[in-house]
Parts: structure tokens; sequence; C-alpha cells
């Protein structure tokens, strides 16, 4: 045999004894042609627990590896949370908020934290945070995409003893322009309810988002009014949505029965949701503008769909998808994914947004304290009043 052949033959003889080592090692542990079913991520964590040599901290790992997982499916609204992120997170849900008062998304194809909306009366809107805004970084370090749910705990000021009151600096991006803007952390209400009379014995309502209580609030309200008021003028604008049971309800109020909306799953099962026979016959203006999103637009799209009031304005935003939310640990952890697709009445995904029947542009001025107001200027509104005059 000549020299060159005895290289190619130890090759060979070292390749195949390689690839049985491997065999026998994937069977050992469960994994190939025995264990097809799992996968590979099971494949690494089942390798790295019996062959590394080393010390880790497997639930750190775990958590990394599960946010990885998240940013790489192309969710913009997917987010992990820890057993402390998870506690914030109910409290959020409950509308019990410390930080800055922003919602925001991942736009995982750009990589960038955007603005979805700055809450009515909280500090970053009364610092001048607007929707769409890019949030670069936070006491100046960079966050990306993945990274959305770290930048949204640090901006709450998760792990601080009294953030209340704690400044940070806000690095945004904003058209082309760099914007940096330093604000103080503060406890926020973030589905308040503010109601006034306007025009002629008109009710104006304006809700910054959707909790359970949403539709009872007003419920009462009206009962009080006993016939007091000819029209109710139910404002939308910079309201990112909340609670989907919650704009329901409110779609039930104005509708003396019928489909409200109906979602889909990922195999397309429907689940519908009617009105019962009893409603308000009070005439209906909706104002929303371009941060009306999620669960404005279903009240928003319910209401222009049914032929039951008239939507004023600017086009939606154009977020026609609710999550799901699953408890996935033993220490309280969660996971939201996207879950369902959100139709009008007529058929239409609510991706595609709401475009108003009168269109009317106004600029937003927030007060001292966060309060956000339209002015006297305010088209929307004056659009509205002369609508149900």
């Amino acid at each position: 045999m000549s020299t060159k052949s005895k290289i190619v033959f130890a090759a060979l003889l070292t390749f195949s004894l390689t690839c049985l080592f491997i065999t026998g090692l994937l069977r050992f542990l469960g994994i190939g042609p025995s264990g097809a079913d799992v996968s590979r991520f099971d494949a690494a964590t089942r390798i790295v627990d019996s062959s590394y040599i080393g010390e880790y901290d497997r639930e750190k790992a775990e958590d990394a590896a599960i946010r990885a997982y998240l940013a790489e499916i192309g969710d913009p609204y997917a987010n992990y949370y820890d057993g402390e992120s998870a506690a914030s997170f109910k409290n959020t849900i409950n509308g019990e908020y410390v930080g800055i008062g922003v919602e925001v998304y991942a736009d995982t194809a750009a990589d960038k934290i955007v603005v979805l909306a700055a809450y009515n009366g909280g500090p970053a809107r009364r610092a001048g945070v607007k929707s769409g805004d890019v949030i670069t970084a936070v006491d100046g370090k960079p966050y990306s995409a993945a990274e959305m749910n770290d930048a949204v705990e640090y901006m709450k000021g998760s792990g601080l003893a009294s953030p209340i009151g704690t400044e940070l600096t806000l690095s945004l991006l904003r058209g082309g322009e760099n914007v940096e803007l330093t604000l103080a952390r503060d406890n926020i209400d973030l589905y308040r309810i503010e109601t006034s009379e306007v025009g002629d014995s008109l009710l104006y309502v304006q809700y910054t988002g959707f909790s359970e209580g949403s539709a009872k609030k007003l419920s009462e309200l009206l009962k009080k009014a006993d016939g007091k008021y000819k029209g109710i003028v139910m404002d939308l604008r910079e309201n990112p949505g909340g609670s989907l049971d919650a704009a329901v309800d409110i779609c039930d109020m104005f509708l003396d029965g019928g489909l409200i909306m109906y979602t889909e799953d990922k195999n397309g099962a429907r689940t519908e949701y009617h009105a019962d026979s009893e409603s308000v016959s009070l005439p209906l203006a909706v104002l929303v503008d371009e941060a009306s999103a999620s669960a404005s637009e279903v009240v928003a799209g319910c209401i222009q769909a049914r032929g039951r009031g008239v939507i004023i304005g600017e086009k939606t935003f154009g977020k026609g998808v609710s999550q799901m939310i699953f408890a996935i640990g033993q220490n309280g952890e969660m996971m939201k994914i996207t879950g369902y697709k959100n139709y009008r009445p007529d058929g239409r995904w609510l991706d595609e947004a709401v475009t108003p029947d009168i269109e009317a542009a106004t600029e937003a001025v927030a007060d001292e304290y966060g309060n956000v107001s339209y002015g006297a200027d305010d088209a929307a509104l004056a659009a509205a009043i002369d609508a149900l005059n």
C-alpha cells in the first residue's frame, strides 16, 4: 500500500470512528433515529447537561435562549418575562404602572424599538415623546429590538428600591433628528377616563387605554346623567389599546345585537363576539389618530362597520392582532406571543387600520403634568360636534 493510500485509509477510519462515536453519543442522549422528535434546542441542552465540564446558571441560560428565540420569530409584540419582570407586567395589565409611560413595540426588520404612544399624564408625554419616535439608547446604553424587554424594565426602574422620582436620559431618533430628553419616573394611571361637556349638551369621553372596568365606568356615568346628553364624543386618540374584552363591552353598549368582531387563530378557528339587545341610543362620534391601536381600533372598526357612529380624525395605527400570555416556569415566568387576528364585523382585518369617515388632523399638546389636550383649534373635536349637532 502506498503512503498516499495509507493516509486516505487512516482519514476514512478516523472519520468512521468519529461518526460512530457521535451516533453512539446521540443515541445515549436519546437523539437521532430513535429520538427524531427531539429538536436541536433540546439536543443542545442535553449535550451541555451531560458533557460540559464547567459550571453555569441554567436559569440565566434558559432566559437568554428564550429571549433570543422570540426575537427571531418576527413577532414585534412577543416578549418573555422572568419572575421579576412578570410581576411588573401583571401590575401594568391592572393599570398599576411606575415608569415613564410609553407603549413600545419591536421593529425586528429594522432592529429598533419604536414608541407606539406616550400615555396621557405620564412623564414621557410631558417631556415631548411622540408616537413614531425610535428609542436608540437609555442613559447612554443602546438597545436593539431583541433587547426591548430589558429597555422597558430599565425605564420602569425595575430593581430600584424607590423608582418614583429617579431620572433617566432618553435618546430618540425622530425623523432623522437625534433628540435627548431627561425625565423622571412616576406613578401613572394607564387606563384613565376623562369626561366633560362640549357643544350643545354633548358628553366628551376620553379613554387613554382600556381596562376591565372601562365600559362599566361609562355606563354608570350615563345612568347618573339620566338623559342629560344629546350625544357622545368618544376620544380614542393616543390610545394604544389594552383589554380586548373591555373594547368588546364598550361596543356592546352601543349595539342592539349582532356581531361586534371576531378573532381567528393560526388554524383559522374563529371566535365571535356578539352584542346583547340592550343599547345606548345616543348619537356617537369616535375620534382616532395614528396612535390609536389594537383594542381602540376594535371599537372604531366595529362602530364604523355597523354604521353606529361617525369616525373622525386620522388613519389609525393598524394593529389587528391580539396576544396570548402563557405561564412557562416555576417562578412566575411568562411568555407573550401573538395568537389571534382581529376582524371587524364586516370581515376586514384590522391590520389594514381604520380610515376615518371625516379626516381632521390635530396636534396633541401636553401640559406640565403630561395631560394631553388639543387646544382651541381641535379640528377633530369641532368636526365631531358639528356631526352630532
